[in-house]
């Protein structure tokens, strides 16, 4: 597998987890009635801040991602990268918006900044190099 091909499994992974946590929302705002914001409610504001936060961090790190590739990062590293990511936005669900594992909003955190830590020393370093 290239390094183009890496990163395009792991931002065709992202976009389908994205439907996934924009589908929790849709089915948040059917269950509760709620037709726009929060409500007030709970359930929506999780399902809200689980969507929102993965969009915040997203762009930069998928970007990232494809920049490394085509600048020719080793696949190795951009499945590194890509499988961390996804594996903190998971975690991050998992914790908040699921509220089934109670670290997992913390773990998720932690490894999405070092993500995007990783990702932009990375790049720095390739403009450079």
């Amino acid at each position: 597998m290239t390094p183009i091909e890496a990163a395009a499994l792991w931002i065709g992974l992202n976009a389908l987890f994205l439907m996934y946590v924009s589908g929790r929302v849709g089915a948040a705002r059917i269950k509760t009635k709620t037709n726009l914001g929060d409500g007030g409610n709970e359930t929506m504001v999780r399902a809200i801040r689980t969507q929102g936060n993965y969009t915040e961090y997203a762009p930069a790190a998928l970007l990232g991602l494809f920049v490394l590739a085509s600048l020719g990062l080793g696949a190795v590293w951009i499945h590194a990268l890509g499988g961390v990511f996804l594996f903190a936005r998971i975690s991050h669900l998992m914790g908040l918006g699921l509220g089934v594992w109670p670290q997992g909003r913390f773990v998720g955190t932690l490894l999405t900044m070092l993500t995007l830590l990783a990702t932009a020393v990375m790049l720095i370093w390739k403009a450079y190099s």
